[in-house]
């Protein structure tokens, strides 16, 4: 008796473990043909439309061809670089309210609170010469304390990139139709 006892409460456990689980099959995957899912797709920006105040690049330049935006009072901050024509948006990991990003193999550093988006997929260091994607990181790469914000319903265009604010979230596209977005409760990248 005291043996089927021990086997009923071994196999409710091995089921109430089993059905904790959180991988449903909707986790958001780190790469794919057309672009990464996203936690929730209805908080992606849409494409910036002509309400969209634009605002002088010029504000944001920090030196070195890099210009630096904060997202409004969000924890994000972006930086658009003219001379490798790429988009890089982050966010301090304690500030994210997604799940965690799936981490590759070979990242030893932090993943799923960098992306970047090239003018075009042919200057793309990113995996698979992606024209969006993460980047495994082992810091920030630009300082947000420094930051002037760019403010909701605001957008700045450095060449073929356009980056916009919505609410918290930051969208930025290049001339390709591919994009990036990021903020505390979403993050996209469509190739």
């Amino acid at each position: 008796m005291r043996k089927a006892i021990t086997l009923i409460s071994a196999i409710a456990l091995a089921l109430t473990i089993s059905g904790c689980s959180t991988d449903d099959g909707t986790s958001p995957t780190p790469n794919g043909s057309t672009s990464i899912a996203t936690p929730d797709p209805n908080l992606i920006p849409v494409a910036p439309g002509t309400e969209v105040k634009a605002i002088d690049p010029s504000f944001f330049d920090v030196g070195f061809s890099e210009f630096l935006f904060r997202v409004g009072d969000g924890p994000v901050w972006c930086t658009i670089n003219a001379d490798e024509k790429w988009a890089l948006c982050e966010q301090n990991e304690a500030t994210a309210e997604y799940a965690p990003v799936p981490t590759p193999e070979d990242c030893q550093g932090s993943y799923g609170y960098q992306i970047k988006l090239y003018e075009d997929s042919s200057t793309s260091t990113l995996a698979d010469a992606a024209a969006a994607g993460f980047l495994c990181s082992g810091g920030y790469y630009s300082d947000p304390s420094v930051a002037q914000a760019l403010n909701n319903g605001e957008s700045v265009t450095v060449g073929n990139i356009k980056c916009y604010v919505n609410e918290l979230t930051a969208r930025c596209d290049n001339g390709n139709g591919q994009y990036i977005a990021l903020g505390p409760k979403v993050w996209a990248a469509k190739n």
